[in-house]
């Protein structure tokens, strides 16, 4: 992220026990401890957040689409069933038959 290595990472935390003094520096410690697991929570939350928002209403969409289209789909079967029906011969008679 910042391109530390540990020899740069190693000479920051001696400046930071020279600076704070060795009778601070558990309570620093603790305190950069609780701050890190609030910014966790935090960061965790909004990205829940952000994913809910743009999850849900794509979601639903899709759902409702795809109900529109298959009651599309289901009345066109039921007008060609209907269609298909009206132009068969009911007596037993093929077209050709009627024609002669």
């Amino acid at each position: 992220m910042f391109n530390i290595g540990g020899g740069e990472l190693l000479i920051i935390i001696l400046v930071i026990i020279i600076f704070i003094g060795p009778s601070k520096l558990p309570e620093v410690a603790n305190t950069l401890g609780r701050l890190s697991t609030t910014i966790r929570r935090f960061n965790q939350s909004f990205q829940d957040e952000i994913r809910d928002s743009f999850e849900d209403p794509i979601e639903e969409a899709a759902r409702e689409r795809g109900k529109q289209i298959l009651r599309k789909e289901s009345k066109d079967l039921e007008n060609i069933e209907i269609d298909d029906s009206d132009s068969k011969p009911t007596d037993g008679e093929s077209d050709v038959d009627k024609e002669r």
